[in-house]
């Protein structure tokens, strides 16, 4: 059985994981607890483990910088989280309650504000300004996407472009930084740094369509949530707007479920069958690997390592995911 991709950095990810708890500290043991409550309800750890790696790959030296940044990118991805949950209405995360559902939505609203600080604060304790740089841009492009997103929901008319644009802020550009930080603390040559950079985007992307495939055939026991989310919630995904093309009988009644802006429970199952039954999850799962093989062609600038194997190993799990 073939090593899991986080197991060269095993030590690192336990340093980062210290770190993410002591950030999650406050003197009102009230924000304390629903910080805990948020970090602690799991999640890959893929950003920091993306950090981490990028900074092997590239034989960096100066882990606690790079401990500090990995902890900082899952501060921050986690304070999106509980924003995007009161956004979209949903009741779980990762299999458990929501923070807003369990804390209410003032409080909620608040610990994701005390996570961005932490997470910022630590990045800024690095004390470089090409690194808070790509930090600000990836989280000013993920506020940009969220946006874009609101404004074209329930949208059958979607482009392709429009869709890449939205996956970008919101999946892939945080990813893409989380490889560039690793790459640049790790002393990186700019060819590294740049080929580390287009592996975290192509990833970004390949992992985003992968979530758009699970919503549409995954089970709630291994998502943590319930499928169809987007079709309900009128939600950008891949499978869904090639399905709603003209080419397919079903189309039409896919693209009319999808415009609904109040859908039953039948409809949001009927919209998944039709699109089950059309081709559209094997083209999205070909997207998804023609941008696998891409970020792979990032790493040829680095050194042979099982770091870089490691790399290599997470950009086929991304494709073979579940959850």
């Amino acid at each position: 059985m073939p090593l899991s991709w986080d197991q060269p950095i095993k030590e690192e990810l336990r340093m980062v994981e210290e770190e993410i708890m002591r950030n999650t500290r406050s003197g009102e043991p009230l924000l304390t607890e629903i910080a805990t409550h948020v970090i602690s309800s799991g999640g890959k750890r893929m950003r920091p483990g993306i950090t981490i790696l990028s900074f092997r790959a590239v034989e960096g030296t100066d882990l606690q910088r790079t401990v500090m940044l990995a902890a900082a990118f899952e501060l921050v991805h986690s304070a999106t989280l509980v924003h995007d949950d009161i956004n979209d209405g949903a009741d779980t995360r990762r299999g458990t309650e929501a923070a807003y559902r369990k804390y209410g939505t003032q409080r909620a609203l608040i610990t994701g504000d005390f996570l961005f600080v932490k997470g910022f604060r630590l990045g800024g304790l690095v004390q470089s300004d090409e690194v808070v740089e790509l930090v600000a841009d990836a989280c000013s492009q993920m506020a940009e996407s969220e946006m874009l997103q609101t404004m074209i929901e329930h949208d059958a008319d979607l482009s392709f472009e429009a869709y890449v644009k939205i996956i970008t802020g919101k999946t892939a550009k945080p990813i893409q930084a989380s490889a560039q930080v690793g790459a640049y603390l790790g002393g990186g040559s700019p060819d590294q740094i740049a080929g580390l950079g287009d592996f975290g985007l192509n990833i970004g992307l390949a992992f985003q369509i992968v979530d758009d495939i699970l919503d549409i055939t995954g089970k709630e026991e291994d998502l943590g949530k319930r499928r169809g989310m987007d079709v309900l919630d009128g939600k950008a995904n891949l499978p869904l707007m090639i399905a709603m093309q003209e080419q397919y009988p079903s189309s039409s009644r896919i693209r009319e479920i999808y415009r609904k802006t109040v859908k039953t429970e039948e409809e949001v199952e009927e919209a998944l069958r039709l699109v089950q039954a059309t081709d559209a999850l094997d083209l999205a799962r070909k997207h998804a690997d023609d941008l696998r093989l891409k970020a792979l062609n990032g790493l040829e600038a680095l050194p042979e390592s099982k770091y870089k194997d490691a790399l290599r190993t997470l950009a086929d799990t991304i494709l073979v995911r579940d959850r």
